[in-house]
């Protein structure tokens, strides 16, 4: 039996149809770009915002009680994370007003059941500069792959086809985080910055293959897959076994707590690397194979002309 993911999207990628090729990962980024604009008109963010950006209040304590009485504890107040580990817990609030604020600092420093009590502010402004400079960090990210491609290629057509690969990957992320309720953090920024050079290496090794190398397109194309999927498919094994650690072994093994940050890095790159192997070899593929052949037919018209 094989077990290499090639010997099941080669032969599909080589008998479908260009158009219906193409259109798979455009219905899958059509629902994004739906998740995506929904989230934006209710919140006014295309992605939840988390702490980092939007500002709170953080408590580190120490105590005994358990995720569920810290809920119970706090269900009057805007508790938005609670991080665990052995007898320390971080408690995240969102913003709220001063009164509440004011009680709630007396619910946590007049109570018994907590020691070693620290508190972190983050202000609205500081949050604010945050922002700015995570979006100016994925659009300058983002700005300079796609130069760099175009100075490589030098073909508008396949530059354009990694660009949308690498662009769909991205806002299918940001979409599935809507679903799975991640917030935007610096450490989700930095997921996403992630995807941006993990999703590109592959749309560049086919692109590469394809424009620059002689031969049969189609064995072009199976050979760059073969490679490429090997690369893609090695990675996603190491983010998966990632996630599984960071989340689900403290069920396991009880001393080890689990680490909310590491399952949502892994997670985010797993969705976008697994849409990366639609968006290179179904999206960037029929692109190419589609543009290659027209321009192969054009060529053969005006040579008969001539």
């Amino acid at each position: 039996m094989k077990f290499e993911l090639y010997y099941y999207i080669q032969p599909f990628v080589q008998k479908t149809d260009n158009k219906k090729l193409i259109a798979i990962p455009l219905a899958i980024l059509a629902v994004a770009l739906i998740i995506i604009a929904a989230m934006t008109i209710q919140t006014g963010s295309p992605v939840t915002l988390g702490m980092d950006f939007v500002g709170g209040t953080q408590f580190t304590v120490t105590s005994t009680l358990t995720e569920k009485q810290y809920q119970d504890m706090f269900s009057d107040y805007p508790l938005n994370d609670i991080r665990i580990s052995g007898n320390r817990a971080i408690l995240q609030f969102s913003q709220m007003s001063s009164e509440e604020l004011t009680a709630l600092e007396g619910l946590i420093w007049n109570n018994s059941a907590f020691s070693d009590i620290d508190q972190k502010q983050v202000s609205p402004i500081y949050s604010q500069q945050l922002q700015k400079q995570a979006f100016y960090a994925l659009i300058l990210s983002f700005i300079g792959m796609a130069a760099v491609i175009f100075l490589f290629f030098r073909k508008v057509v396949s530059s354009l086809a990694v660009i949308l690969s690498a662009a769909s990957d991205i806002l299918i992320a940001v979409a599935f985080m809507n679903i799975f309720r991640i917030e935007l953090t610096l450490g989700t920024v930095a997921a996403l910055l992630m995807l941006i050079a993990l999703s590109v290496d592959s749309n560049i090794l086919l692109t590469n293959k394809v424009l620059k190398r002689s031969g049969n397109l189609e064995d072009k194309i199976s050979g760059a897959m073969r490679t490429g999927l090997l690369m893609t498919t090695t990675t996603v094994a190491a983010f998966f076994v990632m996630y599984v650690v960071s989340t689900f072994l403290h069920y396991i093994v009880p001393g080890i707590p689990p680490i909310p940050l590491l399952s949502q890095i892994s997670l985010i790159v797993l969705i976008g690397l697994l849409m990366d192997i639609l968006n290179t070899w179904f999206l960037n593929a029929g692109i190419l194979r589609m543009y290659l052949t027209r321009s192969k037919s054009r060529s053969k018209k005006g040579g008969r002309r001539a």
